[in-house]
């Protein structure tokens, strides 16, 4: 009786566990069938919406040697500008810098993910980053990308998205950006103009009004309202956009500071440029005497700088002559 019992039993239990087999396979076959495809290409896609920076108002790069701050004086912000640093100093960006960021950041390949709290920022130093990239697009949407810890051992970066909740171990880039200095980002040249953008030049003297041209629906004018000669106003803001720089001065110690701060005091002239990127105005004075400390001064030397006074640009004075034009020779 017990061995019929105990016969019973297991083939009972045998049954209830092929049910349940049957019932987890018939379950798994369903769940299965309404569970989308994993694209493994997908997970591991390039995180940067490099779609939304083809067109830039602003672009700011921080890395080991400072803030470097960039703004597009093209009227539909086109990524070839022309591209105006406005911070630290005022000097025209090399031409193919931004579009050679872009193509970079296009092509970032992803090998892993971290969440993105306290202790993987501080782990993969995201909260001391190597680089920060921040870009401001034409519908003024902000973007920051920070790049923290570059392994050399696996050859590899860590890099934060705002607007992300993950850390992406990634291929470094393929600009070592996080070295960039001033000399690698800008051109001798200080101006960066576009003529669609530009909505007015002014240029005061000691005396007062030098010239003053602004736009005035398909023509430019004077300060009276008289007509000037387009052909001869892009020529003037071309010869403008050809003065150089032949050495920048920043980081200056309080002596030399103050040295040139009294020297700006005096401005031979003041210009004030009105475009589409709003107001800039810049003031240039003859340096009389040499720096204390430094032997950089040559003869007939002009140091250019903004309101801010942060740096100043030496140029040489035979480059600032085209400066005494007069409105009425533009006619």
């Amino acid at each position: 009786m017990k061995a019929q019992r105990r016969h019973t039993l297991s083939t009972f239990l045998v049954v209830f566990f092929f049910f349940i087999l049957l019932f987890l396979g018939l379950f798994a076959e369903v769940f299965e069938s309404q569970t989308p495809e994993v694209d493994i290409a997908q997970i591991y896609a390039n995180p940067v919406p490099v779609s939304e920076l083809q067109q830039l108002k602003s672009f700011k790069l921080t890395n080991k040697h400072g803030n470097f701050v960039f703004e597009n004086t093209h009227p539909q912000q086109n990524l070839s500008g022309p591209w105006q640093m406005i911070e630290p100093q005022v000097l025209k960006l090399k031409s193919d810098v931004i579009s050679k960021i872009i193509d970079a950041l296009n092509v970032i390949r992803v090998r892993n993910f971290h969440r993105l709290e306290p202790i993987n920022i501080t782990s993969f130093s995201l909260d001391n980053p190597t680089l920060t990239l921040f870009f401001t697009n034409q519908k003024n949407k902000n973007f920051e990308i920070k790049i923290g810890l570059i392994n050399p051992i696996d050859n590899s970066a860590y890099l934060s998205l705002s607007g992300q909740d993950q850390i992406y171990q990634i291929d470094p880039i393929e600009m070592a950006l996080e070295s960039y200095d001033l000399a690698q980002l800008v051109e001798s040249k200080v101006f960066a103009f576009n003529m669609a953008s530009l909505n007015s030049l002014e240029v005061q003297g000691k005396n007062g009004f030098l010239m003053k041209m602004t736009k005035k629906e398909d023509h430019w004018q004077d300060q009276d309202g008289a007509k000037l000669a387009t052909a001869k106003v892009e020529k003037f803001i071309e010869r403008l956009e050809e003065v150089k720089s032949y050495s920048i001065l920043d980081q200056l110690n309080a002596d030399q500071q103050s040295f040139m701060e009294n020297t700006m005091t005096s401005p031979i002239y003041r210009l004030k440029v009105i475009s589409t990127q709003g107001v800039r105005n810049f003031n240039i004075s003859e340096v009389k005497g040499q720096l204390p400390g430094m032997n950089v001064i040559k003869s007939g030397t002009y140091a250019l700088s903004n309101d801010e006074k942060q740096s100043f640009i030496l140029i040489d004075g035979a480059q600032l002559k085209m400066l005494q034009t007069k409105s009425s020779e533009l006619k």
